[in-house]
Protein backbone atom coordinates (compact mmCIF):
# COMPACT_ATOMS: atom_id res chain seq x y z
CA UNK A 1 0.00 0.00 0.00
CA UNK A 2 1.16 3.68 -0.83
CA UNK A 3 1.27 6.68 1.53
CA UNK A 4 0.50 9.36 -0.19
CA UNK A 5 2.30 12.65 1.11
CA UNK A 6 0.25 15.32 2.47
CA UNK A 7 1.52 17.81 -0.51
CA UNK A 8 -0.12 15.32 -2.93
CA UNK A 9 -3.46 15.73 -1.34
CA UNK A 10 -3.21 19.48 -0.94
CA UNK A 11 -2.45 20.07 -4.80
CA UNK A 12 -5.28 17.60 -5.64
CA UNK A 13 -7.65 19.48 -3.76
CA UNK A 14 -6.53 22.99 -5.24
CA UNK A 15 -6.77 20.96 -8.53
CA UNK A 16 -10.37 20.13 -8.25
CA UNK A 17 -11.10 23.04 -6.81
CA UNK A 18 -9.39 25.32 -9.80
CA UNK A 19 -11.29 22.33 -12.71
CA UNK A 20 -14.49 22.90 -10.47
CA UNK A 21 -14.35 26.75 -10.14
CA UNK A 22 -13.64 26.97 -14.06
CA UNK A 23 -16.66 24.69 -14.76
CA UNK A 24 -18.59 26.71 -12.84
CA UNK A 25 -17.09 29.99 -14.43
CA UNK A 26 -18.37 28.74 -18.06
CA UNK A 27 -21.62 27.54 -16.91
CA UNK A 28 -22.27 31.08 -16.28
CA UNK A 29 -21.05 32.65 -18.54
CA UNK A 30 -23.41 30.84 -21.12
CA UNK A 31 -26.42 30.79 -18.81
CA UNK A 32 -25.85 34.61 -19.04
CA UNK A 33 -25.30 34.77 -23.13
CA UNK A 34 -28.68 32.52 -23.65
CA UNK A 35 -30.25 35.12 -21.19
CA UNK A 36 -29.14 38.55 -22.31
CA UNK A 37 -28.04 38.44 -25.97
CA UNK A 38 -30.62 35.67 -27.78
CA UNK A 39 -33.86 35.37 -28.80
CA UNK A 40 -35.32 32.58 -31.36
CA UNK A 41 -35.38 32.58 -35.06
CA UNK A 42 -36.06 29.95 -37.47
CA UNK A 43 -35.80 31.24 -41.34
CA UNK A 44 -37.36 29.42 -44.40
CA UNK A 45 -38.11 29.72 -48.23
CA UNK A 46 -42.00 29.73 -49.18
CA UNK A 47 -42.91 30.53 -52.63
CA UNK A 48 -39.40 32.23 -53.81
CA UNK A 49 -39.90 34.67 -50.36
CA UNK A 50 -37.67 33.89 -47.13
CA UNK A 51 -39.68 34.41 -44.19
CA UNK A 52 -37.79 34.99 -40.65
CA UNK A 53 -39.78 34.42 -37.21
CA UNK A 54 -38.19 35.80 -34.37
CA UNK A 55 -40.11 34.86 -30.60
CA UNK A 56 -40.36 38.40 -28.95
CA UNK A 57 -42.46 37.89 -25.76
CA UNK A 58 -43.05 40.61 -23.46
CA UNK A 59 -41.81 43.15 -26.53
CA UNK A 60 -44.31 45.86 -27.42
CA UNK A 61 -44.21 46.32 -30.91
CA UNK A 62 -42.90 50.14 -30.72
CA UNK A 63 -39.69 48.97 -29.09
CA UNK A 64 -38.74 47.05 -31.51
CA UNK A 65 -35.82 48.09 -34.30
CA UNK A 66 -35.44 46.38 -37.65
CA UNK A 67 -32.17 47.45 -40.08
CA UNK A 68 -32.72 45.03 -43.29
CA UNK A 69 -30.01 44.58 -46.53
CA UNK A 70 -30.35 42.73 -48.81
CA UNK A 71 -27.53 40.27 -47.23
CA UNK A 72 -29.54 40.23 -44.01
CA UNK A 73 -31.21 41.76 -41.21
CA UNK A 74 -30.38 43.63 -37.47
CA UNK A 75 -32.90 43.02 -34.74
CA UNK A 76 -32.93 45.38 -31.41
CA UNK A 77 -35.54 45.96 -28.86
CA UNK A 78 -35.48 47.26 -25.51
CA UNK A 79 -38.40 46.48 -23.11
CA UNK A 80 -38.66 48.06 -19.52
CA UNK A 81 -41.50 47.55 -17.80
CA UNK A 82 -42.55 48.61 -14.18
CA UNK A 83 -44.87 47.03 -11.57
CA UNK A 84 -46.09 49.18 -8.70
CA UNK A 85 -48.97 47.44 -6.40
CA UNK A 86 -50.22 48.80 -2.60
CA UNK A 87 -52.00 47.11 -0.16
CA UNK A 88 -52.24 47.94 3.62
CA UNK A 89 -50.20 45.50 4.46
CA UNK A 90 -47.51 45.85 1.86
CA UNK A 91 -46.47 47.88 -1.04
CA UNK A 92 -44.15 46.40 -3.81
CA UNK A 93 -42.15 48.20 -6.86
CA UNK A 94 -40.66 46.19 -9.41
CA UNK A 95 -38.31 47.09 -12.49
CA UNK A 96 -37.14 44.97 -15.35
CA UNK A 97 -35.44 45.86 -18.22
CA UNK A 98 -34.52 43.75 -21.48
CA UNK A 99 -32.53 44.32 -24.34
CA UNK A 100 -32.25 42.11 -27.51
CA UNK A 101 -29.88 42.44 -30.59
CA UNK A 102 -29.43 39.91 -33.11
CA UNK A 103 -27.98 40.13 -36.60
CA UNK A 104 -29.60 37.02 -39.17
CA UNK A 105 -27.82 36.66 -42.43
CA UNK A 106 -30.03 35.39 -45.40
CA UNK A 107 -29.55 32.44 -46.68
CA UNK A 108 -28.74 34.33 -50.19
CA UNK A 109 -29.13 38.05 -51.13
CA UNK A 110 -32.60 39.25 -51.58
CA UNK A 111 -34.47 42.10 -52.97
CA UNK A 112 -33.71 44.57 -50.49
CA UNK A 113 -36.67 46.68 -51.37
CA UNK A 114 -39.09 43.93 -50.83
CA UNK A 115 -38.32 43.60 -46.96
CA UNK A 116 -41.27 43.86 -45.01
CA UNK A 117 -41.45 43.32 -40.84
CA UNK A 118 -44.86 42.44 -38.95
CA UNK A 119 -45.54 41.88 -35.07
CA UNK A 120 -48.31 39.71 -33.50
CA UNK A 121 -48.47 38.13 -30.15
CA UNK A 122 -45.33 38.05 -29.48
CA UNK A 123 -43.30 37.00 -32.58
CA UNK A 124 -41.52 39.40 -35.36
CA UNK A 125 -42.13 38.08 -38.73
CA UNK A 126 -39.82 39.12 -41.64
CA UNK A 127 -40.71 38.61 -45.40
CA UNK A 128 -38.00 39.48 -48.08
CA UNK A 129 -38.06 37.93 -51.76
CA UNK A 130 -35.36 36.59 -52.92
CA UNK A 131 -32.74 38.59 -55.65
CA UNK A 132 -33.50 36.58 -58.52
CA UNK A 133 -31.06 38.42 -60.96
CA UNK A 134 -28.00 35.36 -61.50
CA UNK A 135 -25.62 38.31 -61.74
CA UNK A 136 -24.35 40.18 -64.47
CA UNK A 137 -22.73 39.44 -68.29
CA UNK A 138 -19.49 41.15 -69.12
CA UNK A 139 -18.50 41.42 -71.80
CA UNK A 140 -15.01 40.32 -72.91
CA UNK A 141 -12.81 43.05 -74.90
Amino acid sequence: MRRLRRAENVDDVFKQMEKMFNEFQEKGRNFAHDFTTGFPVDIHEEDGEFILSADMPGVVKEEINVKADAEGVEISAESSHEIEEENEKYYRKERSTKAFNRRVSFPQPVDADTIEASYEDGVLEIRAEKDVEDGKSVEVE
